[in-house]
């Protein structure tokens, strides 16, 4: 269980900006497949075979729904009020949920460094003309660099906020996402891609408010928070 929850954690982590979807002309579902490269280990490959991940999108409020054999995330991200909310359901330990306000956000990019490189190299994704951004994110306090590349289109949104907790600054909405990870000692590529986009006009403002039977992850087991690899001060 706890390799399977890191995993997952990695992934919704790594594919955070799918939570952060914005465009009042829009209301829909965009439906994403994850993949890995680099790596014959099976297990790997079953496990993202068995999530499911699919954003649930009305004006500047976004929800983003992860399972993978009954193990849930939701992230409920609102892009004008700057607050982000993470729902964990684990079989046999309940909801916890952990809110993050503009501040703390703002508090989480202090160490890290942004650049952008947008390119003219483009890809049709879900019927969406993309253009390839890659990004090197440094970390200030040890110089060191890591690569993400994403795949984003102007032709879903606009607004400037869309992308402010998970890559601040960037423009366009990410429909493929590409970031090495190190799993299990091997260096792989995960890769987060929309696999179909579904406009809706029944979605309703109801269905981003944070579940009423969620208890704050401060409150949870030892042992959950643990195996969430949650310390005090990541509460």
């Amino acid at each position: 269980m706890k390799k399977q929850i890191s995993l997952w954690l990695a992934v919704i982590m790594v594919f955070g900006a799918v939570a952060t979807f914005a465009q009042k002309p829009f209301a829909g579902t965009i439906t994403f497949a994850t993949t890995a490269e680099g790596t014959d280990d099976p297990n790997v490959a079953a496990e993202l075979a068995d999530m499911t991940q699919e954003v649930i999108v009305m004006g500047n409020n976004t929800k983003t729904v992860i399972n993978q054999s009954g193990v849930g995330i939701i992230n409920i991200a609102n892009g004008d009020y700057k607050l982000v909310t993470t729902v964990i359901d684990i079989p046999g330990y309940g909801k916890y949920y952990i809110e993050r306000d503009e501040n703390d956000i703002k508090k989480s990019f202090e160490t890290n460094k942004l650049d952008f490189n947008y390119s003219d190299e483009k890809m049709t994704i879900a019927g969406y003309e993309c253009k390839k951004v890659t990004v090197k994110v440094t970390d200030l306090e040890t110089d060191e660099d890591n690569t993400v590349v994403i795949w984003v289109t102007d032709g879903l949104m606009t607004g400037d906020a869309i992308n402010f907790s998970s890559y601040p600054g960037l423009k366009g909405y990410p429909m493929r996402t590409e970031v090495k990870r190190d799993i299990n000692g091997e260096e792989v590529t995960l890769i987060s891609s929309a696999t179909k986009v579904t406009p809706s006009k029944k979605i309703k403002s109801t269905e981003f408010l944070r579940p009423s039977d969620a208890t704050n992850i401060k409150d949870a087991p030892a042992d959950l928070k643990a195996m969430l690899g949650l310390g005090e001060e990541e509460e």
